[in-house]
């Protein structure tokens, strides 16, 4: 009975130890050779504690999202190493030489120490960040275009890090890197970036998307803690107009849905959290297997739809036909 009453608590602590944790990490490897030599470190050593965390603390909703491996790898892969690097090399001398070259920097930016201190910067890189991501992920559930590109992101239907990429790379890169690269060109002290980003990482998307059986606590009305952000991904929303494009958009924090309004967190009558009745597509489009297609906006543009099928289909034939079953007819 012991154990087991420890084990519950254990799950209030494991959120504010892992970002604890990850902050610790990026403070004492910036500038190291761990830092400049291992690329994405601490996005490794995020993922490598939650897959921990999801193994020990096993979701009792969970649904098996081992067949899409290959398709989370993929999206992880783009998304990690080639949406920053092409948005920064096309937008990043749109953002800074034409401000600087028509208005002059001085009407519009500051240097890092004319932006106050460091432990002044920190929040306010946090709030900037968060604010803009909030705001553009509730208005790609508003925007007719950018929802069919977002929306391959809400077929997943299970909730676990090795889908937090999962997204077509264009609607990713407005919400995730058209922020961070407007807060570097005002000029903030990028230590603060860092130790921003180092803080809020675990409420953001790889903790969002923590497949875990944890419990936010008071966390869930600051952090957009799993309990939160799968309120976000669920197939049935409340018969009411509110509702309407979704709830608790909030990327790393929750406090900016209790602000605007957007805010869903159901308990039952003894306060304990309810768990949303599915997770999917609220629209019941089923989860996409094939990257290219959420790589070529296939939802948007039905031609790409049909051009990945022909170019998929003798695979496709070969697979089925290796496994046994039936191949499709010509």
């Amino acid at each position: 009975m012991q154990t087991s009453k420890l084990y519950e608590l254990s799950k209030y602590a494991l959120l504010p130890l892992a970002a604890t944790f990850l902050v610790g990490v990026d403070y004492f490897t910036k500038d190291t050779w761990i830092d400049t030599g291992v690329p994405y470190f601490e996005s490794f050593v995020s993922f490598l504690i939650i897959v921990t965390l999801e193994r020990l603390y096993r979701y009792r909703h969970a649904v098996s999202q081992k067949h899409m491996i290959w398709r989370d790898m993929a999206s992880t892969m783009v998304q990690a190493f080639m949406v920053g690097s092409v948005f920064a090399l096309v937008l990043y001398p749109v953002l800074h030489f034409l401000p600087e070259t028509f208005l002059g920097r001085r009407l519009l930016f500051g240097l890092s120490n004319q932006l106050g201190p460091l432990w002044l910067q920190i929040p306010i890189v946090m709030i900037l960040q968060s604010l803009w991501h909030y705001w553009m992920h509730r208005f790609e559930h508003t925007n007719e275009f950018l929802w069919k590109l977002h929306g391959y992101h809400h077929s997943v239907t299970h909730l676990q890090v090795s889908n937090v990429l999962v997204s077509n790379p264009f609607e990713w890169g407005l919400r995730n890197t058209m922020g961070p690269l407007l807060i570097a060109i005002i000029g903030f002290n990028p230590v603060a970036i860092v130790f921003a980003n180092a803080v809020i990482k675990v409420g953001g998307g790889f903790g969002g998307h923590c497949g875990a059986d944890v419990e936010g606590g008071w966390l869930n009305y600051i952090w957009m803690t799993p309990q939160v952000h799968r309120w976000h991904h669920t197939t049935e929303f409340p018969d009411d107009p509110k509702w309407r494009y979704g709830c608790n958009f909030g990327v790393e924090f929750s406090f900016w849905d209790i602000l605007f309004g957007t805010y869903l967190f159901p308990k039952d009558e003894n306060g304990k959290v309810l768990a949303p009745p599915a997770i999917g597509h609220p629209s019941g489009y089923p989860d996409e297997p094939n990257y290219l297609k959420i790589l070529l906006m296939a939802r948007a543009f039905p031609t790409m739809d049909r051009f990945v099928d022909r170019i998929c289909a003798p695979f496709n034939k070969k697979t089925e036909g290796n496994r046994g079953l039936p191949v499709a007819a010509e």
